[in-house]
């Protein structure tokens, strides 16, 4: 405790410097953290997607609509031999949106639950998140149902007999007393009705852009999912430029199967783009762990450039600090006990400035993923973050406690007294 108490009186004393050192670690640090941690996640891309879907990522196919001026009957007669020569199972997409909710507005349940997932309470009450799937795509999602069923073939068909939209609720959502088996809900804007045909689990999320190729999710906990009505989503001029997604059926390769489906976008004069989802997920880390090489390559150089400095730095105050060295050494202290004083300062104030950055990254983390209900993977101090910013650490304090302790090691008595402070 007394060695604390004077290293943190000595560096009082010479806080402008020690304020400067302490920039410099934060800065070397926040780039090392940053840097590192964002590989990863790239990293972990894969094994998120893989959780998340319930077949390997390796049979799913990514089609991408490459023309943006398709025609709906062009795609659709392109699906439609695709699936009856049964070569994917389905060729579907998703997507977000948000309706409101007659049965939700000016309801304090609703306002409860809005402000527990931190989301700002839209300027139409009622409102809430929705999830709109394609047929096909409900068996691709890994969805835990609690209570009630999921989503089968025929809650795709409620357009065409007039039925009201069958969709499952998000856990939060029960969970708060709002929907509940059976219920029923009015579209404020839309003459439509939703009824509740089963739960899902309160941990259950989805991709976020309708992209599996990337790392972003979302809770589906305050989200309602339910069949989209193809006719209108192809009722438009051109197809919607979604990210399409189908399983390979049979024993087929996904290179067999993205040779036929080639030569039939030909046939219907349809241009898409086709890859396995793991594919796409592996050319898009390729591309992300480019881009971070170099970011990472700066940071390291930063970090060996802010060393330098700092020992240079501590040099040029332990110069200054002769006479109080030598006052230190004519009352009792030894080298010994000089270099375990200055060694301190170094390990206080790097010590400090990293526990000070570290926290504000992960708070920083914990608040741009709490928005928006994302689930991204958030600072989870893995191993090699960890082994990291210790190294890097470690480096800034060995090389200025090494060349203090050699600076040191050459002073004599003479230079001692004769020192100014």
């Amino acid at each position: 405790m007394n060695n604390l108490k004077m290293v943190l009186k000595n560096i009082s004393k010479r806080k402008g410097i020690y304020f400067l050192i302490m920039i410099q670690v934060m800065v070397s640090v926040w780039l090392l953290l940053t840097r590192i941690d964002a590989i990863e996640k790239i990293n972990k891309i894969e094994k998120n997607v893989e959780s998340a879907i319930s077949k390997d990522s390796s049979r799913i196919l990514h089609l991408t609509i490459i023309e943006e001026g398709t025609k709906p009957k062009d795609f659709l007669k392109f699906r439609e031999e695709v699936l009856d020569k049964e070569l994917l199972e389905y060729i579907a997409f998703n997507m977000y949106g948000s309706i409101s909710i007659d049965e939700f507005c000016n309801n304090s349940k609703y306002k409860d639950m809005k402000n527990e997932f931190k989301e700002e309470i839209p300027m139409d009450d009622g409102n809430i998140n929705t999830l709109g799937i394609e047929n096909g795509i409900e068996n691709l999602i890994k969805l835990n149902i609690v209570k009630g069923r999921n989503l089968n073939d025929e809650d795709f068909k409620w357009y065409e007999k007039g039925n009201t939209v069958p969709a499952l609720g998000g856990y939060g959502l029960y969970r708060y007393g709002l929907i509940d088996i059976g219920d029923k809900l009015k579209d404020k804007y839309e003459n439509i009705e939703y009824e509740i045909v089963g739960i899902i689990d309160e941990d259950d999320k989805w991709f976020f852009d309708n992209d599996m190729s990337n790392s972003e999710m979302r809770h589906l906990k305050d989200t309602l999912i339910f069949p989209i009505n193809s006719k209108e989503s192809y009722g438009t001029v051109y197809v919607p430029t979604m990210h399409y997604f189908g399983a390979i059926s049979g024993n087929k390769s996904s290179e067999e199967a993205i040779a036929e489906l080639e030569k039939i976008s030909k046939k219907h004069n349809v241009q898409i783009g086709f890859e396995t989802l793991k594919r796409s997920i592996e050319r898009g880390k390729e591309v992300v762990e480019n881009e971070f090489k170099y970011y990472l390559i700066f940071s390291i150089l930063f970090l060996i450039g802010t060393t330098f400095g700092i020992t240079v730095m501590i040099v040029l105050l332990l110069n200054s600090r002769k006479h109080d060295i030598g006052v230190r050494i004519a009352v009792g202290a030894s080298f010994k006990d000089i270099k375990r004083m200055i060694s301190g300062e170094i390990l206080f104030v790097n010590i400090l400035s990293t526990l000070i950055v570290s926290t504000i990254y992960f708070i920083q983390e914990k608040i741009l993923f709490v928005m928006d209900n994302e689930v991204v993977n958030m600072m989870d101090i893995n191993l090699l973050t960890f082994i990291s910013v210790i190294v890097g650490v470690a480096f800034m304090c060995i090389l200025p406690i090494y060349i203090v302790t050699k600076r040191l090691s050459k002073f004599n008595p003479s230079e001692l007294v004769g020192g100014r402070e």
